[in-house]
């Protein structure tokens, strides 16, 4: 078998790699907490307003679930602005927004607030309300937190419900900030996969991908969840690699014996890292 790409997805029938790091609407799977969550989304900005607060560990899916917010909001007629990886300062975030909206950046907080402001009302008018949506929020300092509660306050204009996507410790940074925690309307830790729900993923990203048949056995993704603790990141990690070997190896599934022996190579690896091991 050839060892490049197109010859590896060849092999089990794919179109297209099913296992990609970078999110991708294409592959969502709709697992329980993805669908609560994404409900509690909508609630907290179509009908409370303020801001709604998603945490979750890093590669649990938090990207994916806010593609899935924009195209739903984005199908009721809203538009989502979102600014990923956002700086830390007030001023900075706030140009970032304006940028991500289509405008130019500012010169300082209350000049992009204010242009803000009017974006939220020409959009009003327009009958697109907007709606904003920071990823990465727990790399926000306090300012910047306070200036986002700011906007979604409706006392100076058209309010901007905003969703706040982060890392587990965004909910301490909100919680030492009284005002900003007050103006939190929903809140929502996502939580990892289960064996079921990791396998059900598994077959899933591979359909999408173009192969109808079981492609893992049921007892790879046993062990797949055991060794990610049911991480999307790192399953898609595993399983790509996985796919990659045993194609190489001829195998016509990916069995559990795959799966432990790349989990092996992996730990034999950080093993000799770090015990400063040259080979």
């Amino acid at each position: 078998m050839s060892t490049d790409a197109g010859g590896y997805l060849r092999h089990w029938g794919l179109t297209e790699a099913p296992f990609q790091l970078e999110p991708d609407a294409r592959f969502a799977y709709e697992r329980g907490d993805h669908r609560e969550g994404l409900a509690r989304m909508v609630f907290g900005l179509t009908q409370l307003g303020g801001l709604v607060q998603i945490t979750g560990e890093i590669g649990c899916g938090k990207t994916m679930l806010a593609q899935s917010l924009q195209s739903l909001l984005a199908a009721g007629g809203r538009r989502v602005v979102t600014v990923a990886n956002p700086p830390r300062t007030a001023a900075a975030l706030l140009s970032a927004l304006l940028v991500a909206a289509g405008d130019e950046p500012a010169s300082s907080a209350a000049r992009a607030g204010s242009r803000l402001r009017g974006l939220l009302a020409g959009a009003q008018d327009a009958g697109t309300p907007m709606v904003f949506a920071v990823d990465e929020a727990q790399r926000l300092d306090a300012r910047a937190l306070d200036e986002l509660r700011l906007l979604t306050n409706p006392g100076d204009g058209p309010a901007a419900p905003t969703v706040l996507l982060g890392q587990p410790e965004l909910s301490a940074k909100v919680n030492r900030q009284r005002q900003v925690a007050q103006r939190v309307v929903v809140r929502f830790h996502l939580q990892p996969m289960d064996a079921d729900e990791v396998d059900a993923y598994v077959q899933h990203r591979v359909r999408v991908a173009g192969r109808r048949e079981r492609l893992f056995t049921k007892r790879a993704t046993r062990d797949i969840h055991a060794d990610t603790g049911g991480v999307p990141r790192l399953v898609n990690l595993l399983c790509a690699n996985a796919l990659f070997v045993g194609a190489g190896r001829d195998d016509d599934r990916i069995d559990a014996d795959t799966v432990r022996d790349l989990i092996e190579d992996r730990n034999r690896s950080l093993a000799l890292a770090d015990g400063g091991g040259t080979g």
